[in-house]
């Protein structure tokens, strides 16, 4: 994997006995969220190994008990890890689409609610390692350059959608692959996301400013006004560009 897929995937490992469990859950969360990559163990033994490395995983998802361990084991030993990730546990009273989801914390178990497939894939976006945590600031600082004012519900759109390409090597379509996860990531309508990014560019454009016009130039696209698949796009090898000179 090279260091533009790292710098932006989110570390998932999955965790339960029941195989044909963990191929759901990873091919649903894979394919809705194009930057999460998963991993699935039945073993808990293996999982804590890997946990002993410090970035091996941003989040765990305790689905069942494990074959060499039960989820409370596992929760007893992942408490004594010097580098823990966060730690989603599905009730054990609920083992349906709809169980509740509990996140473990160093103040105990906080439930966020009754959470299907596509809720649990909102709340792993809500939690992003630290990398993204990066990528978040340098995007922010890219709007504030532009004259934007932080915080804006359009950059986020346009954030989480710079996050969804840079998660992958592969072109994918604007609307019905990166719009789409943006759109499930906030719960409102691709046309929402995209009418907002558009509505963005053209705010930019009635009155550029300095920094606006820089990107524009050093984009390749400083006579013209850019689309929203563009600006994407551009932002991704601006991000790429500020890693290479760290």
């Amino acid at each position: 994997m090279d260091n533009e897929c790292r710098l932006r995937t989110l570390k998932i490992a999955i965790a339960s006995y029941d195989r044909k469990e963990l191929r759901v859950q990873k091919h649903y969360l894979e394919e809705e969220g194009p930057f999460i990559g998963c991993t699935c163990f039945q073993s808990g033994e293996r999982l804590l190994r890997e946990l002993q490395d410090e970035n091996t995983f941003d989040v765990v998802i305790l689905c069942s008990e494990m074959e060499d361990m039960t989820g409370l084991e596992f929760l007893m030993n992942a408490r004594k890890l010097e580098h823990q990730p966060i730690l989603l546990i599905f009730d054990e009273a609920h083992r349906n689409n709809d169980s509740a989801l509990y996140m473990e914390t160093d103040n105990g178990m906080i439930c966020l609610g009754r959470a299907d497939l596509k809720n649990l894939l909102r709340e792993l976006y809500r939690m992003p390692g630290q990398q993204w945590q990066r990528t978040e600031q340098q995007c922010q600082q890219l709007y504030h350059s532009w004259g934007i004012r932080i915080p804006d519900i359009n950059c986020s759109y346009l954030t989480s959608a710079v996050g969804v390409v840079y998660g992958t090597s592969q072109k994918l379509a604007i609307r019905k692959e990166i719009l789409q996860a943006v759109s499930e990531q906030y719960g409102v309508s691709v046309s929402a996301v995209d009418s907002g990014i558009r509505r963005m560019i053209d705010q930019l454009e009635a009155k550029p400013a300095e920094g606006w016009t820089q990107f524009k130039a050093e984009s390749g696209f400083e006579a013209e006004k850019p689309t929203t698949g563009k600006l994407i796009y551009a932002i991704k090898r601006y991000l790429i560009q500020q890693k290479s000179r760290e």
